[in-house]
Formats: structure tokens, sequence, C-alpha cells
């Protein structure tokens, strides 16, 4: 962790550190080492994240990574660094830093070649820069001004970022907005929705962090911040938050970070009179504050621990210009800093495992103590059993930290998967099985489980989150959520050749929120191939539905094909023998003499039957025969799936699927599309009798036969040149996600460029 000589308070969230400043410290140092754990893990970052105070601002197309890269200046070692990737602004590939008044900033940084770091305040005017060479080194620039905040971004190409130090010599009070503070120990902290980094989001659809301030919204249950001009205690504010109505702790609401006892001072007002409830993370309501039609600041006393509360609307929209937070210092912090003792016990405490045994321990404590994160280290851990997360409200986080080569930790579970080889499985031989909420897996890759990879099930599995993981080999669905698990968000995911073996082929897709799954579940930057049955499949049986999906700048392609698990389909595309294929294993246990062969350009299956499956005692040919896979991108529901059943695809790709890119399977959801391609598919898309709810920019070519669409909808010709720098596009970014899988790393948020 990073060491901090002022006094801080910090709430730990997975790699989310919420932190404020003494305001009676008279010097202060404090820094930021990209080798740090909170800082090395992070991978690719495309949207805004605050790391120990420290804003990394990013966006789709403008992000930043943290990589593994060694320098040594003044004797000391540095072995990670922020690459900026690119030219920045105050709004996007930028770090944003707390300065205190008249402070020194530090940088040890490089480039390829001479470039310039801008240094610029919050309304963006250039203050200075900082030269970037080739030979790293430390620079210096200095800051005299307000307290706040500057920012460092690059003026043109890419510039390495291994460390940044500011030295305050206390001339300002605090980085917050209070008026007064009668303790050193007391802090304030504040979000004025008129601030650059508010004023300018427009409608919020997906939660968003700002200043470590969560604004909680789904495409159903948006926000705003809305221009809107009000005066209380001579105070002018010119922009809200607009809550646009009814809400709760996991939509429409403001997520506040809290530091122990405290006061909540809320400036707002409404149409008419409204209550805002004020609740803590179990959705328990803690109390209410009343908006009226003038606007007025309102406050609340909070006495409970270090986390965070809650603000909603119990009906209608209600207007939020102001949010501010004055601690009184009387709860201890919940940092795990270098002085204190106790930090396991925390809810934002960390912890390290390299073992089975200790990665379940570790968990087991954080879930105990209420919340915590859990690291896990090297380059393989051998899973013998499930991983099992079944607590409330847990805030767990799993991270895994980035190798120093750029490789991720891999929880293998093929030992646990060697008792049911030849077998049917259930739950009970999935590999991590979420049934209770706000747990997070991040940074992980997880194969060759009995069953699927992950699976979120059941009505109490709830805001849970997976984050650039990736689940491959494993006997089925890489993800499954079901059976009524709600508002989970997978994102920077990628899933990739998950085959039932033992039943045909026909139950592995990459992504399955399907038989029941509840409301709100979202899927971002995910993608799926060479999976044994569809890319996505949202089926539901007769007495289940599955309310609403989001789907967001995701990709399928080649699923639902049975030579890809035999070794034909590699062996035409002139790929290695992926002796990782559960069936490949198979094979080369039944002939040993198939590997070499199949290195010798052929394919020699044994003829005897060995393959013990639903079916009976299967040979290849009659594996492949019998396969019961669906070669489909994404699959929408089934027969019993209605108009009540919402799908929302934007800017999603599905392309090779010997069926169909887009499917129906028989059901009648209402959809809406909007910048969505399709090519190289059976059908690319065969979605009547769907209810069209929003269809913008959808475009398709090549495909065998014609698209099957709701009357009044076509799609978008594709002029021939265009198709071509599809094609191009897609192939070389497919190759790149693949080859990045392939070699235990991460693809993260990737984007196609392909929708314009």
């Amino acid at each position: 962790m990073i060491k901090k000589i002022f006094s801080v308070v910090a709430v730990l969230v997975a790699s989310i550190v919420i932190m404020s400043f003494s305001s009676n410290v008279n010097a202060a140092s404090t820094s930021w080492n990209f080798k740090d754990t909170n800082f090395k893990n992070l991978g690719t970052i495309s949207s805004t994240v605050t790391v120990d105070g420290l804003g990394l601002i990013a966006t789709s197309d403008k992000t930043l990574s943290v990589k593994a890269n060694s320098v040594t200046v003044d004797s000391t070692a540095y072995t990670y660094c922020l690459a900026l990737g690119g030219a920045g602004s105050v709004s996007a590939r930028s770090i944003k830093i707390p300065v205190s008044g008249t402070d020194t900033i530090k940088v040890i940084t490089d480039a390829a070649a001479s470039r310039t770091l801008a240094v610029a305040n919050s309304s963006g005017t250039q203050l200075g820069t900082i030269a970037s060479s080739s030979t790293p080194a430390q620079k210096s620039y200095t800051y005299s001004g307000s307290s706040g905040y500057v920012y460092l971004y690059s003026t043109n190409s890419n510039i390495n970022i291994y460390k940044i130090q500011v030295d305050s010599t206390g001339a300002s009070t605090s980085t917050s907005t209070s008026s007064s503070s009668s303790t050193p120990t007391s802090t304030s902290t504040s979000w004025n929705f008129k601030d650059s980094d508010f004023k300018s989001l427009g409608t919020i659809s997906s939660t968003k962090t700002i200043n470590n301030l969560s604004l909680i919204a789904t495409s159903d249950k948006t926000m705003a911040v809305n221009a809107n001009s009000v005066t209380v205690d001579s105070t002018a504010y010119t922009h809200c938050l607009a809550l646009g109505g009814g809400g709760s702790t996991s939509a429409r609401s403001v997520k506040v970070p809290v530091t122990g006892a405290g006061t909540l001072k809320v400036t707002l007002d409404a149409a008419a009179a409204r209550t805002l409830v004020i609740a803590n993370s179990s959705g328990t309501q803690l109390s209410t504050l009343a908006a009226g039609t003038s606007a007025s600041t309102k406050s609340y006393s909070y006495s409970g621990g270090s986390g965070s509360i809650y603000l909603y609307s119990s009906n209608s929209n209600i207007n939020i210009y102001k949010i501010q937070f004055d601690g009184s210092g009387s709860s201890s912090s919940s940092s795990s800093s270098s002085s204190s003792s106790s930090s396991s016990s925390s809810s934002g405490s960390s912890t390290s495992a390299t073992s089975f045994s200790t990665l379940l321990s570790e968990i087991s404590k954080a879930e105990a103590a209420g919340g915590g994160t859990v690291y896990v280290s090297g380059t393989k851990i051998s899973c013998t059993s499930q991983i099992t997360l079944s607590k409330s409200n847990s805030k767990v986080n799993i991270v895994g930290v980035q190798n120093s080569n750029g490789t991720y930790p891999i929880l293998d579970f093929t030992s646990f998967r060697s008792s049911y080889i030849g077998k049917s499985t259930n739950d009970s031989q999935v590999g991590v099985r979420i049934t209770g909420s706000y747990y997070t897996i991040k940074n992980l890759i997880i194969e060759k489980a009995p069953d699927n990879g992950i699976q979120i099930k059941g009505t109490s599995a709830g805001n849970n989150t997976v984050d650039n993981c990736v689940l491959r080999y494993n006997n089925d669905s890489g993800i499954q959520i079901t059976s009524g698990a709600y508002s989970n968000t997978i994102k920077n995911v990628s899933s990739y050749r998950n085959c039932d073996v033992y039943t045909l082929g026909g139950n592995a897709d990459g992504f399955a929120p399907k038989l029941g799954a509840g409301k709100n579940n979202t899927f971002s930057y995910c993608f799926a191939w060479d999976n044994s049955d569809d890319g996505w499949d949202s089926y539901d049986k007769e007495g289940d539905l599955t309310p609403n999906i989001t789907y967001e700048n995701c990709a399928a392609w080649h699923n639902g094909d049975p030579t890809t698990f035999t070794g034909e389909w590699d062996l035409k595309q002139g790929n290695a023998l992926d002796t990782n294929l559960l069936l490949v294993e198979l094979i080369c246990n039944a002939s040993s003499s198939f590997a070499t062969n199949y290195a010798k350009g052929t394919i020699s299956f044994p003829s005897t039957s060995f393959i013990a499956t639903s079916s009976g005692t299967l040979s290849v040919a009659n594996w492949k025969s019998k396969y019961g896979g669906n070669p489909n991108g994404f699959k929408f529901g089934s027969a019993y799936s209605d108009n009540s059943c919402v799908r929302t695809v934007k800017n999603c790709l599905s392309f090779d699927h010997a069926k169909k890119g887009f499917d129906n399977n028989n059901s009648a959801v209402s959809a809406s599309f909007s910048n969505c391609v399709a090519f190289d598919n059976g059908y690319n898309y065969y979605i009547s009798p769907f209810k069209i709810t929003g269809w913008s920019n959808i475009q398709g070519f090549s495909g065998g036969s014609s698209d099957k669409l709701p009357s009044g909808y076509s799609v978008t010709a594709t002029a021939s040149a265009k198709q071509t720098t599809i094609r191009n596009t897609v192939n070389s970014t497919k190759n790149s996600i693949i080859s990045t899988a392939k070699s235990n790393k991460i693809p993260g948020a990737v984007t196609f460029n392909i929708y314009s």
C-alpha cells in the first residue's frame, strides 16, 4: 500500500479507495507507485476509476493501462507503469491528482521519444508542462493555487508514468469544501453537480463513479445531470442530478461514501413535496429527507461505520444540486494503512493468497469481517473443490494480481474435474458458485471446471460483478446467471472453448443468462467464441421468464461447431493441437498416435467407443452425429419468453455461425437494437416476431439466407468496400483477442470500431 504521511481515511471497495485529508496538517507528502497492488492489476482502464485518491480518467475510446515495465531511477527499481497511450485532456486519458494549495508534484516518467506532459487545472487551463524523454527520470512541477485537483495528460503520444508524488507545504487547509473543522480528525467531502466532472454527463443509463460518488442507473432506470439554476443561502447552483423517478439501492440512486459518524447534507428540490430515502447497503431505510418546491439544504446525522449509504426517491423525480458529508472522526478508519494492526478485521482490509487452501481461508475471513479484498497471486492455483460464495451483502472482492510478464493467475479446476470424467454434473460441480450478493471476481482466468466456470444463481444472488476475466475449457457454460439472480454486472470477460462433452455439447454457452434469470443483468465488452452451444443463450423453460438483459459492445463468433472440440477445426486453420480441450484429451488417451498424426497434418480418430455420454458410450463419429450444440451467436429467449422480456442490444457483433447471428429461438421478446453488425451467418438476423422498441444503424451482409425481421424493419445495405473494411477490422481485432487469451493474458475492454 502507498505510504501516507498525513491522515487518511479510506474505504477500499474492490480497487476503489475513497480518500479524505485532515484539515489541520501543516506539511505532508503522498505518493502513488504503479507497482503497488492496488494499481498493478488494473490492466486496461476504459472508464474512470479512483485508486487511493488518484483519479485515472479514461473512456472506451481513450483508454489507459497499467503494464509491467522495469526501469531504475536514482537506484530505485520501478516494475510497473501507467501507459497514457496517447494524447489526452482533463476529460479523458489523464490523471487527476489531489493538491492542497502549495505543492511540488514529482513524476517518474519516460517515453519512446521526447514528449510533453501537460499540467492543467479543473477548467482545462494548462498551468505548465513536464518533459518526458527516452531516459527514465524524475521531473517536477511546482503548483501554487487553491485546494482541489490538477490533471496530467500527454499533449501527443504515449508517456509512461511509474510514480507520482505530491509534497505539500500545507499552505492550504483541505481538499474538501468544509467551512470549519473543530478537531484535527474531522473531514469533509462534497460533490457539486455543476463541477466539470458531472455537468457534462447528460443521461446516465449505467453505473458511473465520479470522484468516488457512484451514480447507480440502468437502461430502464436512468438519471440525468441537467442545467438548472437555483440559489440557496447565497450560493448559486447551476446543475442538478435529476433522479427521474422512484429508485432503490440497485437502480436510480446515489451511493455516497461515509467515513464513520458524521453529517450528510443534501441540497435539493422537486416539482412537488417528495421524499428522499437514505438507506444502507443492505437496503434498510435509515431515514428520509424532505424535498420541497423551494431548493434548500437538508441534513441527516449518520452514526454508523465506514462504508456507503444510498440516496433515492421514494416515488417521483427529485433534483439534487450538491451532496456533502462532514465526518466527525468518531469512527475508526477502515483503511489498511501501514500503522494499523487490525486491518484484517476491517471491511476495507486486504489479504493475499497463492494456494487454494489459503484462498478459501482468506475468502471466509473476509466474509466474516463484513468485506475485504483477497488478492490472488502467482501463475496457477490448482482448485480441488468448488469455491462457494453465499454471503449476502458480502462486499468481498477476489482479485488476481497481474504477473510481471503480463499474465494473470489461473484458477485451474482440473483436479476437481478428474472425479467427474464421464459423469453427469450439477450445481455442486460448478467452479465458482455465487448464491450471495456484492461479490466481485476480477482479473482471473477460470478453467476446466466440471460444470459452469462461474454460476450466479438464486433470488439472493444480486449485485455481483465479474470483471476482466477469462472463462475457458469448462464442462458447461463459461458463466451462467439463473433462477432469479439479479443486477449482476459482467464486463470485459472473454468466454471460449467451453463444452459439455458428456451431454453432447448442447449446454455450454459462452454466457447463459437463462432459465428465469432475474432483472437487470448486463454484459459489456464481453466476447464468446468456439463454445459448443451458443455465444449467449437466454432459454426459458415453461414457468420461467428472464425479464431484461442488456448487451453492449459484445461480440460472438464461431460457436456451436463440433469440429472445434475434436481438433479438426484447428488443423484446418493451421493451429497446434489444443490439448486443453477435454474431448481432445480423451481422444489422445484412447489413441497414442492421434497427436503424432495431427502434427503430421492428418486426423485419425480411434474407431472404438470410449466417450461416456448421456446417450451411452460413443465413438468420436457417433459423438459428432449426435451433437446437440446450436451454432448461434445471440439467442434471446425461447417459446416461453414473451414481450415482457426486454433485450437491449447496442454495439454488438455476430459472425461465422452456421445457423443464426441474432436468434429469436421461437421467442417474442421486446428488443431494442442499435449499431449492430452481423455477417457470414446462416441467417444474420432471425428475430421475427420480436416487438421492436428501437432500431438504428443495423448492418448485415453475406448471410446464407434472407433475414427474418418484424414487418416494417430492414437491415442497412453495406457497400462492398465497407464490407471489406469491416472484415479486415474484425479479423484483426478477433485475432488479437484470441492471441491475448491464449497467452494467459486478459483481452479486457476491446472495441471493434465498426459501428459507424
